[in-house]
């Protein structure tokens, strides 16, 4: 029997193990989230997982779930990406464990047993996963499980060099192309359900492109010196964070230009949701400089137009608001119907240049 038994626990070590192996071929974040708590879950044979992401700062600490996992009917639910739902104070035990040296801790609530691991180093951990189970799992068990967290804490790691700008930490140019593909599908699938007229609502809205520059930039790094301006455009990164929604997509390409990838907005607000932004960043005083002001143009996605065109087109927008005095905001469509620009049939040849660097 101990032989047997012997097998069944090599057999389960070694699934964790493949899980393992198996993070380091995934390409998103959605994806590595699903595969590290599916194989905790069916290693520890437990109800349900829960992942947090971890928000430290020195008001205190926010947790917001990334997604959750149910393990008899195999359902799930991960949102796309980056996004996150909004954040909440962590409950006792979420908070217990951030604070634990050895990184989890255990409650048993009426036989219904939750473990909690804290993903990271001590105190500075970035996610939380919260696993319920009708059995403690054992010492040996947790530790195995802590290894493998340990591992998929590497691979995010490697995800975020890879993925994200080493200054703001939003999304670098890399990942636009791939990043837009995926935009463009979700504005394809969203024109099909509003002319089915079926489907969840907020899933029919269209999808938009944004690209924002920072006016005079170069007069701050030159006036200032470029420690400043780097403390400008971490500081626009972090105004563009609480300004767009989780779920949107946010890039810096280098030097004073960013883009934002918006899902699922109404015509009738669309304008207001790029503008809100523009005029946070008019209100904040940054430091030494005071005020900084940016300039906006975005289109619509057109899942017909290539890439390239709908680059160009926000591109054209975003050249009409710097040309017409800066710190505004530009639609191309309305820019259109206004008979303020002209639309081309084929991409400019400089649109098609700078698209080009996008799209190598």
């Amino acid at each position: 029997m101990r032989g047997t038994s012997g097998l069944v626990e090599a057999s389960r070590i070694l699934q964790l193990l493949l899980g393992a192996e198996a993070l380091g071929r995934l390409r998103g974040r959605e994806e590595a989230y699903r595969e590290a708590t599916g194989c905790v879950l069916r290693f520890l044979g437990a109800r349900h997982a829960l992942l947090y992401k971890v928000a430290a700062d020195r008001e205190g600490l926010q947790v917001h779930p990334l997604g959750w996992r149910i393990a008899d009917d195999g359902e799930d639910f991960w949102l796309s990406g980056d996004a996150m739902l909004p954040s909440f104070d962590p409950g006792a035990l979420l908070l217990e464990c951030y604070g634990a040296a050895e990184g989890r801790c255990l409650h048993c609530d009426q036989g219904d047993w939750t473990v909690v691991f804290a993903i990271g180093p001590h105190l500075r951990a970035n996610w939380l996963l919260e696993i319920h189970a009708d059995m403690r799992p054992s010492d040996l068990e947790l530790e195995a499980v802590a290894s493998f967290l340990r591992c998929f804490r590497n691979q995010q790691e490697l995800w975020d060099y890879a993925n994200l700008d080493t200054l703001t930490r939003l999304l670098n140019r890399k990942t636009f192309e791939e990043s837009f593909d995926r935009l463009i599908d979700r504005a394809a699938n969203a024109q099909y359900e509003r002319l089915m007229s079926r489907g969840p609502v907020e899933l029919t809205r269209p999808c938009w492109l944004g690209v924002i520059d920072i006016d005079h930039f170069k007069r701050i790094n030159d006036g200032y010196g470029h420690l400043f301006g780097d403390e400008v455009l971490l500081r626009i990164a972090n105004l563009m964070r609480n300004s767009f929604r989780a779920s949107d997509r946010l890039f810096r390409f280098g030097g004073e230009e960013f883009v934002a990838m918006i899902h699922h907005a109404e015509d009738e607000v669309i304008a207001a949701i790029f503008d809100r932004f523009r005029q946070a960043v008019e209100a904040h005083q940054f430091p030494q400089i005071g005020q900084v002001t940016c300039s906006i143009g975005f289109t619509r996605i057109d899942p017909s137009r290539l890439p390239a065109e709908l680059l160009g087109q926000a591109d054209e927008a975003l050249y009409y608001s710097k040309e017409s005095g800066r710190n505004r905001t530009s639609q191309y469509e309305v820019l259109i119907a206004q008979g303020l620009i002209h639309a081309q049939e084929n991409i400019s040849a400089a649109h098609q240049a700078e698209a080009d660097i996008f799209f190598d």
